[in-house]
């Protein structure tokens, strides 16, 4: 008797060691899922701490909030997309009227990316100070990405000194975008610091 429960035993037992297919008669994993996944509340994962040689062919799993219902489970596939979700693009600006690099539209559309300045070097002749009550002034340098006309245009200039005339400068920057498919912009918080130079935000920023 005592043999005949151990072989019961052991039948039960082996399913729960058996791969598992939904949606498919042939799994090829411990859970293996043909077709959409859907997850109404959040799910746990192992860390991916490194990445390795042999880790390059790794997807990036994501749980998506605008589906009907909310919680469908879609997978970036870097191999079939044509940008990233952050991207680096240096630029290097020669022969530049004087130093003033005003306006110049970089023909990235604001509807999909995000652009930040960064890694800025200028290279060249020094603007020379000029004197500003008693101190002496280097005026007023402006490095920054701005929108207008749907694009996001560059800013690089002394908006309030000039080099003298024949000396030259060149600028080289690093461009960081973002594609919008991945990043959003957070609500502004605007505060009022009532003529000092220190103090609190006005709110605490939400992150969702």
């Amino acid at each position: 008797m005592k043999l005949l429960y151990t072989i019961i035993f052991i039948f039960s037992a082996a399913p729960i060691f058996a791969q598992v297919g939904i949606g498919t008669t042939n799994p090829l994993a411990d859970l293996h899922i043909a077709g959409d996944v859907l997850t109404q509340d959040y799910f746990s994962v192992d860390n991916f701490a490194t990445v390795s040689a042999t880790d390059e062919g790794f997807r990036l799993i994501t749980r998506t909030t605008n589906s009907v219902p909310v919680g469908e489970i879609g997978i970036l596939d870097v191999y079939n997309v044509s940008v990233a979700p952050i991207n680096t693009r240096n630029y290097h600006f020669t022969n530049v009227s004087l130093d003033n690099l005003t306006d110049v539209d970089l023909q990235y559309n604001t509807d999909d990316y995000i652009v930040a300045v960064s890694n800025f070097r200028y290279v060249g002749d020094a603007i020379d100070k000029v004197p500003s009550n008693t101190t002496k002034s280097i005026g007023n340098f402006v490095v920054r990405v701005f929108e207008s006309a749907d694009t996001w245009h560059l800013e690089i200039k002394n908006r309030t000194l000039d080099l003298n005339i024949g000396d030259s400068v060149e600028y080289h920057i690093t461009l960081v975008i973002y594609n919008k498919k991945y990043f959003r912009y957070l609500d502004p918080i605007t505060t009022d610091l009532g003529g000092l130079n220190s103090g609190t935000a006005s709110s605490i920023p939400i992150l969702q």
